[in-house]
């Protein structure tokens, strides 16, 4: 197992219940050399009072907190801040309303490759799973075989095509067979620090959720030669159930179109400005 100084960028805002869960879970990671950077972006003085307090009660574990002001949906220049402050070679993003499985790190590091954007996927809980776990005050010991029983409890058509990606295959068997070329979801991927500077990082003109927000930094990378890559039972993460964000801004659309027409790489308004 190769062996990369790693550092796993959380996007949050507020709901500290799953954000603990989620710091429970790379805690328990089986890769154990990691960093965590929370990028926050401007939750309350309670959740950061809360956030805080984990960090003194888990001294074992290396957590950065990153918080930027309160000034709406300013993702990109939070995941750009926590980028700054991450001291990784490798960076992988999930976002915190996903729990990653206890392989996910060790997952992005032995598929990573310098050049490859590695980009997995989600497993969507159903509003009834997800009530459940919403109600989880830690992370359970083999959280993912609990998943499996609420699952088959709450089965259906939709649930039952979700379960099938939370089944994780040894990685040195299928991952050839698993592993395919295309592009990623914002809130599951990872690539080396030098290939994101490379393009700049993260477009901080994006002011809204929706469209182009990860298309952006998906096209301008894939522009600059970053192959993408996409695998499935691998670096497995659940996803809690709510209403999707509007994703209806004409600025973004108008960046993102931008982006395509030029087959922009470097943007000046990301990392170093």
């Amino acid at each position: 197992m190769k062996k990369i100084k790693t550092s796993v960028i959380v996007a949050v805002y507020n709901h500290f219940n799953w954000l603990k869960l989620i710091l429970d879970a790379l805690g328990a990671q089986t890769y154990r050399d990691i960093e965590v950077v929370i990028a926050d972006d401007g939750s309350s003085e309670e959740t950061v009072a809360l956030i805080q307090q984990y960090i003194a009660e888990h001294p074992q574990m290396k957590i950065v907190h990153s918080w930027i002001e309160d000034r709406g949906w300013r993702k990109n220049i939070c995941l750009n801040e926590a980028v700054r402050k991450a001291s990784g070679d490798y960076l992988i993003f999930i976002d915190g309303d996903c729990v990653p499985h206890r392989r996910f790190v060790e997952d992005h590091v032995r598929l990573s490759k310098p050049g490859v954007l590695l980009g997995g996927r989600r497993l969507d809980m159903p509003a009834e799973v997800s009530a459940v776990v919403e109600t989880w005050q830690t992370l359970p010991k083999r959280p993912f075989t609990k998943l499996w029983t609420l699952y088959l409890k709450n089965i259906n058509k939709i649930a039952w095509k979700q379960l099938r990606r939370a089944i994780h295959f040894p990685v040195p068997v299928f991952s050839r067979l698993l592993v395919k070329e295309g592009g990623i979801i914002g809130c599951n991927f990872s690539l080396y620090r030098k290939d994101l500077e490379a393009v700049n990082g993260f477009d901080e003109r994006y002011l809204a959720p929706g469209t182009g927000e990860d298309l952006d930094i998906d096209g301008r990378l894939q522009h600059a030669g970053i192959r993408h890559v996409r695998f499935s039972h691998y670096a497995l993460m659940v996803h809690r159930h709510h209403a999707r964000l509007p994703f209806d801004s004409p600025r973004n659309a108008e960046l993102l179109a931008e982006m395509l027409e030029k087959k922009l790489t470097y943007i000046p308004t990301g990392l170093k400005q």
